[in-house]
């Protein structure tokens, strides 16, 4: 998180290591020769002089003034000063200008030291500066156990290192234990960053720190906090824990603990993990893990992404903000990209060409259009609205839509949605559909089967194409092509292109039939009441008596022609010129060798339930309704 020069080096070693190992691997090293070797005996710890500028003798010998260019040693500790007050050769006060050398690499100015060779107890008090190679401890008062190896300060501490400074109210060193603990009020200064702590503890031997209160790192880029953890300084490796923040630029992360590994460069977050970035990104799950070369984020565990296009969820994302692509699966996973939501069992997008690919159980819903799609496979692109949709629960898609308040099914082997760049006149977005091979249609009012049909939302108009049958009531319609007009989202009136034929059967006997070039046929609430017929027109219609009974039978033939229909019965036909025909009795004629050509009744194609949309559908002949053989089926 992140991307700058400056802030991938601060994060590849997290400078913790140059101020903590200043002042107490020193004395460790120097301790730790020691360790192993018990105490000498009290009576042979004794201070030498090894040079004085004046030397008094005190209280018959037992204390000893030394003025002037003291110097003074026990075994490896060396001590200088303007006045040092020697009694029994093990108690040492030295004032001004104190000076102590411990081996090669050690040395202690102060005010004024209190030591004592048989206890082993050094308290320097007063401007003490403790210094090792570039390091260099600031306080004012400084105790040093030799015994136990511990060194103290309870007064304030600075300690400097080239660019780091760090500074707290106490300090405890454990030589044996080789741990520093830092307590208080711990400041560390460096060009790159600041930190401060409640409490800070040091494992020299591993080169680890440890955090063990609320502490705040900030760099110009970042900052972290956290209230428990740690940081391995050798392998580059830190746990933050308990309220564990991360925040550079706009990006922000929080988690129970993060987890950072600094040669690989990525970040674990574990535990109600939760990632932001402005105010459009948000990413949280159980676990997040951060992928800071690549940007990538896997997130695992009812995880959730939402960038400025989409929300994606699922058991597990595989998301690359930097080009806001992801691959999703388990625990159904679904992006919403209002007006478009889509379910799958998995999910994978490809930044290369845009699109989508989900596969298993996919549910797609465009909320604007109140349209679904179910389907086993999709391939969809979120900038073009365009979907492509095969297979599904039954082996085809379907697809769902409310129109007049009622479901409309369609289903076939292919479903397409896609979106144009125009609009239409009321501002909304146009959306073109289409279905191929063997498209079936289901409404309460409405059924149909073809071949293929496309449909747009610029003039509300689906077209079937390729040996369409239309139902509607008891009316059945066919023709080349068939276009379904709609009015807002009711049913207006059917158009017939070539070759067209309306057939009526209130009875499923005798059938009304009209032919023609093209025919239109119009709808109101109770069904069909008119067709006009154009081009070549053929009718054959029953009459009725004003009780049902049927009295006779006419065959009419000119170029054009208007029938008006009722409950399924011509009512009134109009010719637009001579017609040639006649009516003729019930008993007279041969109901079947009168049919137009063409006739064909097929209600086993007639898909009449939810599930017809999936079945085979079989073509059948009319019922018989006299004695002569029946038309052969159409194959």
């Amino acid at each position: 998180m992140g991307r700058d020069k400056r802030e991938r080096a601060t994060h590849s070693r997290f400078l913790f290591l140059a101020f903590l190992i200043l002042l107490c691997p020193a004395l460790s090293r120097d301790v730790r020769a020691q360790t192993n070797q018990p105490p000498p005996a009290a009576e042979k710890e004794v201070i030498s002089i090894d040079r004085a500028d004046e030397l008094r003798m005190l209280q018959r010998g037992k204390t000893q003034v030394l003025v002037g260019n003291v110097e003074l040693s026990q075994d490896s500790i060396f001590m200088y000063g303007d006045s040092v007050l020697l009694e029994g050769e093990q108690q040492v006060y030295a004032y001004d200008n104190v000076t102590i050398q411990q081996g090669d690499s050690l040395t202690a100015f102060c005010d004024i030291l209190d030591y004592n060779a048989a206890t082993l107890l050094a308290d320097l008090r007063g401007n003490v500066v403790l210094t090792r190679g570039e390091t260099e401890l600031y306080t004012q008062r400084l105790d040093y156990d030799l015994a136990t190896k511990t060194a103290t300060y309870h007064t304030g501490g600075r300690i400097v290192n080239q660019e780091t400074e760090l500074s707290s109210r106490h300090g405890y060193y454990y030589a044996d234990a080789r741990e520093v603990y830092f307590r208080d009020s711990v400041v560390v200064v460096d060009e790159r960053f600041e930190m401060r702590a409640d409490t800070l503890k040091y494992d020299l031997l591993n080169e680890i720190v440890y955090f063990l209160g609320p502490t705040v790192i900030r760099t110009d880029t970042h900052r972290i906090y956290c209230e428990s953890g740690f940081y391995d300084v050798a392998n580059d490796v830190a746990i933050f824990s308990k309220n564990a923040q991360y925040k550079s630029g706009t990006r922000l992360a929080a988690a129970d603990t993060i987890k950072y590994f600094g040669e690989r460069e990525v970040y674990v977050l574990e535990g109600n993990a939760y990632v932001a970035d402005g105010d459009n990104q948000r990413a949280t799950g159980d676990k997040i893990n951060y992928f800071r070369r690549d940007d990538r984020y896997v997130i695992e565990g009812n995880a959730y992404v939402r960038d400025s296009l989409q929300t994606v969820t699922g058991d597990t994302i595989d998301y690359n903000a930097l080009i806001s692509t992801y691959s999703v699966a388990g625990g159904r996973p679904r992006v919403s990209a209002p007006p478009m939501i889509v379910e799958a069992d998995k999910l994978n997008s490809d930044p290369v060409s845009g699109f989508t690919t989900a596969r298993g159980n996919v549910i797609y819903q465009d909320t604007s259009a109140q349209l679904t799609i179910e389907a086993e496979n999709a391939r969809y692109n979120e900038a073009t609205g365009y979907l492509k949709a095969t297979g599904g629960l039954r082996g085809r898609p379907l697809m769902t839509t409310v129109l007049e308040n009622d479901t409309l099914w369609v289903a076939a082997d292919t479903l397409l949605s896609y979106r144009s760049d125009s609009v239409n006149a009321g501002g909304d977005t146009i959306r073109y559909l289409a279905a191929y091979k063997d498209v079936r249609i289901l409404k309460s009012d409405l059924q149909a089967v073809c071949d293929s049909l496309g449909f747009n939302t610029v003039d509300s108009v689906l077209t079937l194409y390729q040996n369409p049958v239309l139902w509607q009531d008891t009316s059945q319609m066919t023709g080349d092509t068939i276009a379904i007009l709609f009015d807002g989202e009711e049913l207006d009136r059917v158009q017939l292109r070539r070759n067209a034929l309306v057939l009526t059967g209130p009875d499923l006997l005798f059938y009304n039939q009209v032919k023609g070039k093209d025919i239109v046929a119009i709808f109101d609430s109770s069904g069909l009441v008119r067709t006009d017929v154009n081009g070549n027109a053929e009718a054959v219609y029953y009459i009725q008596d004003k009780v049902g009974a049927y009295v006779g039978v006419n065959k009419t033939a000119c170029s054009a022609m208007s029938l008006n229909f009722e409950n399924g019965s011509v009512r009134k036909i109009r010719f637009l010129d001579a017609p040639s025909g006649k009516m003729d009795p019930m008993g007279a004629v041969n109901h079947q060798s009168i049919r137009v050509e063409g006739f064909r009744w097929e209600e086993r194609r007639r898909p009449l339930r939810l599930e017809d949309l999936f079945s085979v559908l079989k073509r059948e002949a009319p019922p018989v309704i006299d004695d002569e053989a029946p038309l052969i089926e159409e194959k």
